[in-house]
């Protein structure tokens, strides 16, 4: 059997999202038609990147989380940047709640409260400590080319 190559394979990803009657679901990762995704917060601006089906599961699991842990306290602080919950209000939009809900993707397991920053912030690095020593390294001024 022949490898598939990365570019071939992106080629073909992207000609089957750029039919405008289709879009690519970042969670399930298939292809589905526009129809299967909600807008995004109401507005009829772009659609969500999660079809219908993941953000109703999506919104089950939190909904579990949150009746299992409850909400933080009002004197709740985030414990990544130490924002409070006025400081942290909005940053996740104006419709937003100042906390979200941080699991680990692998187990599923609540870790606890973020804000809507922090939160983001991790799931950019993917949840991988490995590239969080190397963010901190690079912050830091250190070189992380290999000779």
């Amino acid at each position: 059997m022949k490898p598939i190559k990365q570019l071939s394979l992106f080629k073909e990803i992207v000609l089957d999202i750029k039919d405008d009657n289709n879009k690519l679901c970042t969670k399930c990762n298939i292809v589905k038609p526009l129809e299967s995704f909600p807008w995004r917060s109401g507005e009829k601006v772009f659609r969500r990147e999660h079809c219908r089906q993941c953000v109703r599961k999506l919104s089950r699991e939190r909904k579990i989380l949150k009746d299992k842990y409850g909400m933080p306290s009002d004197n709740y602080t985030c414990p990544l940047c130490l924002g409070n919950s006025k400081e942290v209000a909005k940053r996740g939009g104006n419709h937003a709640g100042s906390w979200v809900i941080d699991h680990s993707h692998s187990s599923g397991n609540f870790r606890g409260w973020l804000c809507h920053l922090c939160n983001r912030a991790l799931g950019c690095f993917k949840d991988d400590t490995d590239i969080l020593k190397r963010a901190i390294k690079y912050l830091e001024g250190g070189s992380n080319e290999t000779h």
